[in-house]
């Protein structure tokens, strides 16, 4: 808290710190004068705003001798990226900074030191209902000028069409793990198929028209855009609710393949990934079966485990279920299900009164990585899986 009020005075967080370390130096050496400890917030704010009038008064720029850089190994960013960086955090910096003293303490110690308003209404020695107001105040002014730098920014930034196009191509051109019989992703694939015997497996281009399929649509904020018509999909959900469409009962589907989203890479994402849809139509297709069905796949790949439901929401599907299994001492979410909607089973050409149905989606990734001891996603991309 030292430091964040220090730097809503000095706008610079090195001396923020430099000025913190003294008030707390002062501070103890000054313990004894305090008489009731309750009275400390307060107490010690004070010697902080004294600490930073001094460092503004001395305020030097630290040298150092230019033979010391020679030793001094590079860990720097890509020039540009640095650039980006530091052009939007002096933006973020310079609208706080705008803000009226009273409320730039309270947005500082709030927002960049994460204290509760009853902290810093102690530490500031206001009530707590004038850090709300004061905090409403600034967040009013922040939020005019935020979202048009923002706005601005995003369109100043708006990638080529040539870089979009680099970056489609290397996704699509990445290995392609169903193809590759022993493979895990091939093997998790393999188990649900032979657990559901007359299913028909379908497949479907991994580029699809922008538009929604039967109570299904692209995630907008995640797709990739092949151009000004299509996207590359981003679940499968889009070929098996596609493909039930004009088939009459019983229908019984399962797709299986990549799908695509703009996000960053780590252990446990990839922009690159594979789902496993499954769609039943037919006389007593309900939420129970569905639960059946549901666990007979992962089973069918983990052996026993146990499940877990909690309420989800899914687009197409009514009573949605967000289904997790447990590892170990975590629970792990696997799945996604639901009752397909009545609107859903009309538009794809069935009677609701006569059939229901049912679809889940299962995260291959994770099966694979549960299944085989894999605790980094990317590792299923390299040696011994992928060459």
């Amino acid at each position: 808290m030292a430091c964040g009020y220090a730097y809503s005075i000095l706008a610079d967080f090195h001396l923020a710190e430099d000025a913190a370390q003294e008030a707390f130096i002062v501070a103890f050496e000054r313990l004894g004068q305090l008489e009731r400890p309750e009275a400390f917030p307060g107490w010690f704010r004070r010697i902080v705003w004294s600490s930073c009038g001094r460092m503004v008064r001395q305020k030097t720029v630290p040298t150092v001798a230019l033979e010391t850089a020679v030793s001094l190994p590079s860990e720097a960013n890509e020039p540009l990226m640095d650039l980006e960086q530091d052009e939007m955090r002096n933006e973020v910096l310079k609208a706080v900074h705008g803000l009226p003293a009273a409320e730039r303490e309270v947005t500082t110690l709030f927002y960049i030191n994460g204290y509760s308003q009853a902290d810093i209404a102690d530490f500031l020695e206001v009530p707590i209902g004038t850090v709300k107001n004061r905090l409403n105040a600034s967040r009013g002014r922040l939020k005019e000028r935020m979202l048009n730098m923002v706005k601005q920014t995003l369109h100043d930034s708006t990638p080529k069409p040539e870089f979009r196009d680099r970056i489609i191509e290397e996704l699509v051109n990445r290995p392609r793990p169903m193809e590759l019989p022993e493979h895990p992703i091939r093997r998790v694939c393999d188990a649900v198929r032979a657990a559901f015997v007359g299913y028909e497996w379908i497949g479907a281009d991994e580029e699809i028209v922008d538009a929604a399929s039967p109570g299904v649509g692209q995630d907008q904020y995640h797709s990739f855009r092949v151009d000004e018509y299509k996207v590359l999909r981003t679940e499968t959900t889009t070929a098996t609710f596609r493909g039930m469409v004009g088939r009459k009962p019983p229908v019984h589907l399962i797709a299986a393949g990549r799908v695509f989203r703009n996000d960053p890479e780590d252990a446990s994402h990839l922009k690159v990934f594979h789902q496993l849809d499954l769609v039943c139509i037919e006389s007593g297709a309900n939420a129970e079966a569905m639960k059946v069905a549901l666990q007979k796949a992962i089973e069918a790949v983990l052996g026993q485990t146990a499940f877990r439901y909690e309420p989800g929401e899914y687009s197409g599907v009514e009573s949605c279920l967000d289904v997790s299994i447990r590892a170990g001492e975590r629970w792990i979410e696997i799945a996604g299900c639901g009752v397909l909607a009545t609107e859903t089973l009309r538009l794809a050409g069935f009677s609701p009164q006569e059939v229901g149905g049912y679809a889940f989606g299962l995260g291959v990734e994770r099966l694979a990585m549960l299944r085989f001891g894999i605790v980094d996603i990317r590792q299923l991309w390299q040696p011994p899986y992928v060459k």
